[in-house]
């Protein structure tokens, strides 16, 4: 037990600085996103949007499923492995770039798009910095340098946001704001290229049965992450050709208003993945340590995406403008979404016991099942369709990962332990919806919702989370730096407030 209260906190301590990180990353990265769509309009934010449609998929080729495999090994101190993974992974981010600029015409032309061609010219230095930037901080994560990780995507934010911002103002428009994107990565490339050089031996170590190893893990998880990128630029694609610029900029809009859900999840995720492999030898404890994740991962992701669906369109308004009249309704639907993060972990456990082939069977059977509906829902109802269609995907997805998990390896996720725990967010939210349909006013609602909300939220959370969990998350926090005092405090006051009602209960 003590072994798992150690990695617990070595896990918590990571998360918490990966979401604190990222959150000042997304922060910076807010506000220039916001500068520029307001500056640029829905239309030409759109534009934006779908110049990097293939720029992003090729960097996303380049991945081979080596990001893992280099935190896998670099987590467990096997360096050799780690290093080969690491330069793979970077010889093949320059490849895929160097691809790109031949094929930029003829991938501007089948988004029906022709003029787009010297903006993917640009975007092919993003392609390999993102890369680079990638692989580094893969490393990173791996040896638990977390503050390094975080600091290279804080320089990529500040110099895409006054790059972009700039270039805007100057009149270079939508051009303006794709090179923002490559002068970012590529700043915050040489950034991880200086630390790492300046703290590890990059000599790698040529042995053929190292790279087979390598291979080996590697190579099923490419295909299950190929799989998921060809399905997701389809769909990209498919926008690009069925719906108009204004609604790609509107569902723009909502992606970068979902950043604190993927903040949280994936810094979670990462911190996890980094910690947990140290009980791969034990096999109950791991179990009970994954399961233990996803209680946790339901109860901090649920209030977030609840908030985000309830004050959907206050959130917009505020931030992008009122020009932006489709986004909360996709923000609506898609904020939900992420009540199902609990079991993203499901895709982490089978990675981290080398059960990658796995892993990429779940991904074709997803694409199988995704892509029809995708495209029917897209073809028939526009962008709205194809984002109730995503949640569709996500949820199927999800049953088949926990079928899969539960009958090959045994891991049964207690489900409804979970969906307890997304209980006090979704019976808040309704109330707070009841409540806010009772005030007139946009803003007057926002006011009255946010106090309403977090009261009920409290209340709820301490009368149906358990004390052991909650007592759990207060004693992990002790060992968190730097923030964990005001997690333990907040944590502390909901502790107190459940024996207060215990005590009530018992008189």
């Amino acid at each position: 037990m003590a072994e798992i209260d150690r990695v617990a906190v070595k896990a918590a301590s990571g998360g918490v600085i990966l979401t604190v990180g990222n959150f000042a990353h997304a922060a910076i990265s807010a506000v220039g996103s916001i500068v520029v769509a307001r500056l640029l309009g829905p239309t030409d934010y759109g534009i934006v949007s779908i110049a990097l449609i293939y720029p992003t998929m090729f960097s996303g080729l380049t991945g081979l499923g080596l990001s893992a495999a280099i935190m896998r090994y670099a987590s467990l101190g096997d360096t050799s492995r780690a290093l080969i993974a690491l330069w793979l992974r970077a010889v093949a981010g320059a490849l895929s770039a160097a691809a790109l600029i031949p094929l930029s015409p003829h991938l501007a032309a089948s988004l029906q798009r022709p003029y787009l061609t010297p903006m993917i010219y640009v975007l092919t230095i993003y392609t390999f910095a993102s890369s680079a930037v990638v692989t580094a901080t893969a490393f990173f994560a791996g040896v638990n340098r977390y503050w390094d990780l975080v600091l290279a995507y804080i320089v990529e934010a500040v110099a895409r946001l006054f790059s972009s911002v700039v270039l805007v103002l100057a009149g270079y428009g939508v051009y303006g704001a794709v090179w923002g994107f490559s002068i970012g990565y590529s700043l915050a490339a040489l950034y991880a290229f200086v630390r790492l050089v300046s703290s590890a031996n990059l000599k790698p170590n040529s042995a053929s049965h190292i790279l087979v190893d390598v291979l080996s893990y590697s190579l099923p998880l490419y295909v299950s992450r190929l799989i998921g990128l060809l399905h997701n630029q389809f769909n990209n694609i498919l926008r690009a050709v069925y719906v108009t610029d204004a609604e790609v900029g509107n569902f723009q809009v909502v992606g970068n208003l979902l950043t604190p859900v993927n903040i949280v999840t994936g810094s979670l995720s990462t911190a996890l993945f980094t910690t947990l492999p140290q009980l791969v030898n034990e096999d109950s404890k791991f179990k009970g340590a994954v399961n233990i994740a996803t209680r946790y991962v339901a109860l901090v992701v649920a209030p977030i995406a609840v908030a985000l669906a309830l004050f959907s369109r206050q959130t917009v308004y505020l931030i992008y403008g009122s020009r932006y009249d489709l986004a909360p309704l996709y923000l609506s639907v898609m904020a939900l979404s992420g009540l199902l993060a609990p079991f993203g972990l499901v895709t982490m456990y089978l990675n981290i016991v080398g059960a990658t082939k796995t892993t990429m069977y779940l991904s074709v059977a997803g694409m199988v099942v995704g892509l029809p509906v995708t495209w029917i829902m897209l073809v028939r109802y526009g962008m709205l369709g194809a984002v109730v269609a995503s949640v569709v995907s996500s949820a199927l997805s999800s049953v088949m990962s926990l079928i899969v998990v539960k009958r090959r390896f045994g891991v049964g996720l207690e489900v409804s332990r979970v969906v307890r725990y997304w209980l006090p967010s979704l019976v808040s939210g309704v109330l707070t919806y009841l409540a806010m349909r009772a005030v007139k006013g946009l803003w007057l609602a926002l006011g009255v919702g946010v106090a309403v909300y977090l009261v009920l939220l409290l209340l709820l959370v301490a009368a149906m989370v358990s004390a052991e969990d909650l007592s759990n998350l207060a004693d992990i926090s002790r060992g968190v730096k730097y923030v964990g005092s005001l997690i333990n405090c907040a944590l502390c006051v909901v502790v107190r407030v459940k024996a207060m009602l215990q005590l009530r209960t018992r008189s």
